[in-house]
């Protein structure tokens, strides 16, 4: 009798949950933070080891280390000796002892602690606990009926079981950061007394989580400041364990395990990739509507603003930004203008005709990108002084539809070399001339690489700087690249007001890339010639 494929790869997978969750449960009771403490520190100054000093000192270290003993903490005496030369050649000590408590704690010990890590903890294990239930309940009547037939309860129960466990999966770096934060961070922060607020509190449940209430007062502020935390590497073990419980409920709900696990992580690292990219944005938006402390704040204290600060925004108004970003539209959609109607005929003659010096022309135009605008700023800066366009916004348009038209050639032409002669024949053929279907049939066709073209020119020319600085003097003529600069000076920034400035000035590529993309798209669906 041949078994059924269905059932036995239920049931392994089954197994492999079950199994996957009592390894997590073994983890959570090994050692993965260890704690020292330093509970009593003394120091002795023109002290030497051995001295009569050093004797009498370490006798009342030995004293107060023994009164821990003898209340059940285990303690540990430290010794530290540092030796210095002073002007006069002479040398003194200084010696430091201290009492250290070390000791670890399991995950579990987090159960009841009422600290920041506690709700991770509920978190991961509830979920894994629900995730292996629902599991179990969604297979264990159903194993040997295929997918496609299943009950919609039973797929329900099975779905929730590969959610369940993927919470529980990413809980668990949560839970490892929190404890960073409050064993770490807020010990720090509260030691330093840089933070007051809810310090009683935290070093309340902190005496209690660590010390079992036997330290209070000063012995628990010293204590509290002087702690270190430790993870180890084994809390990383469950993350593979939550990953199989994750691949056997897949294999439970959909049993092609690769094929879903391939996605989600692709998802997963699709979801990173945008967190990553977003994040400079998140930070430029919260810190445009900072006060200027919390701008200045070394310490980070606060993600998000304790007040947000509109007004910062009309401040760079009254400092003309609405001037400097219309200028920098005018400058930016101006040498676009420019490059797009004199590159789109060359890139049309380069890609058609055939003329005598054509490939060293093109060879020009690769060339010319070779040159840094830095290069050429004294024959600019003179060719400028030559036709009065110095000092203008007018000469920033040309000047950057110059050095932007070379690229904007050599795209365009690869664009029109790439549509078929055909096409420009048959327009000839009903009539239109060579300009009718250059204008007609081409442009249409070559869409999209015009489109990146405008896009490539426009970004580059709302980003010029260095040849802006060096030819506008006048304020009312800066675009605002240079406009931002105000609020940064040898001894201050103003970030506040260079972030706002900095968020302001993204919103019009924004717009146009907005705008262009449903162009772009129909341009790459269209043209096609049917029949």
């Amino acid at each position: 009798m041949n078994r059924d494929p269905v059932f036995g790869r239920n049931r392994v997978a089954l197994v492999l949950l079950v199994l996957a969750f009592a390894l997590s449960l073994v983890v959570m009771s090994l050692p993965v933070y260890s704690f020292n403490a330093s509970i009593y520190t003394k120091k002795s100054s023109n002290t030497f080891v051995g001295d009569e000093k050093y004797n009498k000192v370490l006798a009342e270290v030995n004293e107060v280390a023994d009164e821990y003993r003898a209340s059940g903490i285990e303690v540990e005496i430290k010794e530290i000796v540092t030796e210095r030369t002073n002007s006069k050649g002479a040398t003194t000590s200084l010696v430091t002892f201290t009492i250290e408590q070390s000791y670890s704690k399991n995950m579990w010990s987090f159960l009841g602690a009422d600290l920041k890590a506690t709700g991770a903890m509920y978190v991961i294990l509830g979920c894994a606990a629900l995730s292996l239930l629902c599991g179990i309940a969604g297979s264990i009547t159903s194993s040997s009926v295929p997918i496609r037939m299943l009950d919609t309860r039973y797929k329900v129960l099975r779905s929730l079981s590969g959610w369940l466990a993927l919470i529980a999966f990413l809980a668990v770096p949560v839970f490892v950061m929190m404890n960073t934060y409050t064993f770490s961070r807020q010990t720090y922060l509260y030691g330093k007394e840089i933070l007051t607020e809810g310090k009683e509190e935290l070093y309340e449940k902190l005496g209690s989580f660590m010390f079992d209430g036997s330290l209070e007062g000063d012995a628990l502020d010293s204590a509290i400041k002087g702690i270190s935390l430790k993870t180890s590497k084994l809390i990383w073990l469950l993350l593979p364990c939550y990953f199989a419980m994750i691949a056997s409920a897949v294999q439970l709900r959909h049993g092609l395990i690769k094929d879903t696990l391939l996605r989600g992580v692709m998802y997963f690292f699709i979801i990173i990739v945008c967190v990553i990219t977003i994040y400079p944005y998140y930070v430029m938006l919260i810190t445009a509507f900072r006060s200027n402390a919390e701008t200045t704040d070394m310490y980070f204290l606060h993600l998000v603003p304790t007040k947000w600060e509109w007004q910062n925004l009309a401040h760079i108004i009254s400092r003309g930004m609405p001037k400097y970003l219309l200028n920098s539209l005018i400058i930016a959609g101006g040498a676009t203008t420019v490059a797009m109607l004199c590159g789109i005929p060359a890139a049309y003659a380069m890609a058609r005709m055939d003329f005598k010096g054509k490939n060293a022309f093109l060879g020009f135009v690769i060339m010319s990108q070779m040159f840094s605008p830095v290069v050429l700023l004294i024959g600019i800066s003179q060719l400028m002084s030559t036709i009065h366009l110095n000092d203008s916004v007018l000469g920033l348009v040309f000047i950057n539809a110059a050095f932007n038209q070379a690229f904007a050639v050599w795209l365009l032409r690869g664009t029109f070399v790439s549509i078929s002669p055909e096409m420009e024949q048959a327009a000839l053929i009903d009539g239109c001339g060579t300009i009718g279907a250059l204008i007609k049939v081409l442009i249409p066709m070559a869409a999209p690489g015009i489109v990146t073209a405008l896009i490539f020119v426009f970004i580059n020319a709302w980003n010029e700087y260095t040849i802006s600085t060096v030819l506008i003097s006048t304020a009312a003529n800066r675009p605002i690249t240079v406009g931002i600069t105000q609020f940064s000076s040898f001894n201050m920034i103003e970030w506040q007001y260079l972030f706002a400035s900095s968020l302001i000035a993204t919103i019009p590529v924004v717009i146009l890339f907005m705008c262009i993309e449903k162009h772009l798209t129909a341009g790459l669906t269209s043209g096609g010639v049917k029949g």
